[in-house]
């Protein structure tokens, strides 16, 4: 929630893409992560072709982009998919009505608390702790509540999913149908930014191969 593009800093070029991070803006009256998805779909243009991508809460925002844009296909990155992949803790949340304490004090508390038992590197650490003093706020407040109460949409786009196994948010018991990056963490998008990129391209390529034996098929 509290990240921004300098999360992208160690992803690599990807032949015959341009990789482009989209800047979150302010969530005005969004109440869910649908109507935010409709907000950026208002404020960016989307030249096609395209792939839309997200780490996290982007992941989840990006399945959301899809249902009002026309991408090829999703790559979601620590992400979740369903809410039978949140943890037991978000749902308690959700139970207890407690989206509204959350604010940017007790959020920034609480992931202060929670980077002591993960591993990075100081660079990471750094970048961390930068982005979450630079958070907006009302982004924060509305990120917490929106992803509590977040019904995901249905996916049928080729998608291509990575996962660390040793991820405290999304925990990998939880996740069956991703590339799973051995000790990668939440924050492996930084830490292993090389890795992540040749995953993204190889399956990105086969990707495209099954579309457009797909399209060839549908003309005969």
């Amino acid at each position: 929630m509290g990240a921004d593009t300098r999360l992208f800093k160690n992803l690599g070029s990807i032949e015959g893409y341009e990789l482009v991070p989209l800047e979150f803006i302010h969530p005005k009256e969004s109440k869910t992560l649908r109507d935010y998805a409709q907000l950026l779909a208002e404020h960016y243009t989307f030249e096609e072709p395209y792939f839309l991508g997200g780490i996290s809460m982007g992941g989840m925002i990006a399945q959301e982009l899809a249902h009002v844009t026309n991408p090829s296909g999703l790559v979601l990155i620590s992400t979740a998919t369903s809410r039978a992949e949140m943890p037991l803790l978000f749902e308690w949340a959700r139970q207890l009505r407690l989206a509204s304490l959350f604010n940017k004090p007790a959020l920034e508390g609480i992931a202060k608390f929670a980077d002591q038992f993960t591993m990075k590197s100081p660079e990471g650490r750094k970048l961390f702790l930068d982005m979450l003093h630079d958070s907006d706020p009302d982004f924060m407040k509305f990120g917490a509540k929106s992803i509590l109460e977040w019904e995901p949409p249905e996916n049928k786009l080729p998608t291509v999913r990575i996962h660390g196994t040793i991820d405290r948010v999304f925990p990998a018991s939880k996740i069956t149908d991703a590339t799973m990056i051995e000790g990668g963490n939440h924050f492996m998008i930084f830490e292993r930014g090389e890795e992540i990129t040749k995953i993204i391209s190889q399956t990105i390529d086969d990707i495209l191969v099954r579309i457009n034996y797909l399209s060839d098929e549908c003309r005969s």
